[in-house]
């Protein structure tokens, strides 16, 4: 689990991308993961992601055609569909007919529930923080954009407590990034960083998220074509290297119709909140 929670949501957040220009756009993200085997020295590329993405008059809509997940949100054959002006998020599940309504505060706030819910059997505590923003300059075009190249260093030690069993794990991640300005049409004006609310963060990862919403708030305004992350956890040993590649490809403009951003007909609503709470494991 570790860092791969926040990690995942960060992404998460940053593929809710409704337009904010009448000219619509698509395009495709993949994301995928390569590790060192410690035994055999031999690096392993997985892809943990793929989906096509469309939006519109602030309005998108994401269709995951690949997935690591089992299923649930940004499973395989899901799609979410964000609107900037209602700021709600439908997420859509068409094997189950099914679809759930939520924003991004009642996101925040069910994880905070779930937490609760874990009561003593999770503590984790994030100490000895250091995150910098560095800008360099231009980077190369990619699909035709130009971009600017940004590096973003974080160090960290996270302390696990699950059931009585304790771990210590010293991370460091560095993450490189192509910022496309052109596209900034796309951008989720949600997922830029809110100083208010890193001032007003609580929780767990408060120290860490505070840190990484300040640093991106050096970072211009546009859509990461590229992202390059590398983690470096643990140590000895347990000493565990991790790249995941994102890349955003095939951007074209185009009217997108408007039936695109619609639940079928015919859809059950399910309540995002107990569907959250029947997620949750159960007290001891």
């Amino acid at each position: 689990m570790r860092m791969k929670t926040r990690h995942a949501a960060l992404t998460f957040a940053m593929l809710l991308a409704p337009a904010l220009a009448a000219q619509g756009y698509s395009y495709d993200i993949s994301t995928t993961m390569t590790h060192t085997d410690r035994k055999t020295g031999r690096d392993t590329t997985l892809p943990m992601m793929m989906a096509h993405g469309q939006f519109e008059k602030g309005v998108s809509r994401l269709d995951v055609t690949h997935s690591m997940a089992p299923g649930g949100i940004m499973g395989t054959g899901t799609y979410i569909i964000s609107n900037s002006t209602t700021r709600m998020t439908t997420f859509v599940d068409p094997a189950k007919k099914q679809y759930m309504e939520f924003d991004i505060a009642e996101l925040s706030k069910e994880a905070g529930d779930l937490t609760k819910a874990l009561g003593g059997m999770m503590k984790i505590e994030i100490t000895d923080v250091q995150v910098n923003m560095e800008s360099q300059g231009a980077g190369e075009k990619l699909e035709g954009y130009s971009t600017l190249k940004y590096k973003l260093t974080e160090s960290y030690t996270m302390d696990m407590s699950i059931m009585g069993h304790s771990t210590k794990t010293p991370t460091h991640n560095t993450t490189e990034m192509w910022i496309a300005p052109d596209l900034d049409a796309i951008m989720n004006p949600t997922a830029r960083p809110d100083l208010a609310k890193a001032a007003a963060a609580t929780g767990m990862m408060a120290p860490l998220t505070t840190a990484i919403m300040k640093a991106y708030a050096n970072v211009k305004p546009g859509v990461p074509l590229k992202r390059v992350s590398t983690n470096v956890s643990g140590e000895g040993d347990k000493l565990r290297t991790t790249v995941t590649t994102m890349l955003i490809t095939n951007v074209k403009k185009g009217s997108i119709p408007a039936s695109v951003f619609e639940v079928p007909a015919g859809y059950t609503k399910v309540d995002f909140a107990a569907a959250a709470a029947a997620a949750a494991p159960a007290k001891p």
